[in-house]
């Protein structure tokens, strides 16, 4: 029996692009805030938890922080979509490694059972207010003092939950924002990028 290269090869390509959605959500966990309820979670309106009973507690938490941040910087041009984990396990599962919690590009946040602390919300959805003023790829060129420093100072969490490394981060930042101004806080490190 003869091979046919040109449909062998039309069955592979085919084989490669039906295989890599499967791929992507084996190999590279964050994708997995894309569609939060293929993971175990139980999801509503922006809100996913893993407890469908303490929905009550995240949806306070988001308003919270939403309106927050809102009153302190600018407003959120949308609820940032928000996976409340109440286990480690279901952390990890989305990508989620040591840290207190991870802004997922600017697909959304998700949050270890730990963090759900009005502070770090907050920070988190700093970081994706960081990803609507400036872009993607805007918040991930700015240094650090800015990109950790803003949230830290911003929300303000109480000084036994501040970590070491982001005191200097937090100071540098309140003293730049101090000579701009918060209100152009986003046009001075534009232009400071630059």
């Amino acid at each position: 029996m003869a091979i046919n290269a040109p449909r062998t090869a039309v069955l592979l390509v085919v084989a490669a692009i039906v295989s890599l959605p499967a791929i992507a959500w084996a190999a590279f966990k964050p994708i997995r805030i894309l569609a939060p309820e293929l993971n175990g979670v139980s999801c509503f309106d922006r809100i996913c938890v893993e407890e469908p009973g303490r929905l009550h507690e995240a949806r306070a938490l988001q308003q919270a922080a939403i309106a927050a941040v809102g009153r302190e910087l600018v407003a959120l041009e949308e609820p940032p979509l928000t996976v409340f984990c109440s286990s480690r396990a279901c952390y990890r599962s989305f990508g989620g490694g040591v840290e207190r919690g991870a802004t997922l590009f600017d697909w959304g946040v998700i949050l270890p059972p730990e963090s759900w602390v009005p502070h770090i919300v907050e920070h988190e959805y700093i970081h994706m207010l960081q990803a609507q003023e400036l872009g993607l790829r805007g918040r991930e060129r700015t240094p650090d003092w800015f990109k950790e420093g803003m949230p830290f100072f911003v929300s303000e969490p109480p000084e036994y939950d501040l970590p070491e490394y982001a005191r200097p981060l937090a100071l540098r930042y309140r003293e730049w924002e101090q000579s701009v101004g918060r209100e152009n806080a986003w046009r001075a490190i534009e232009g400071a990028r630059r």
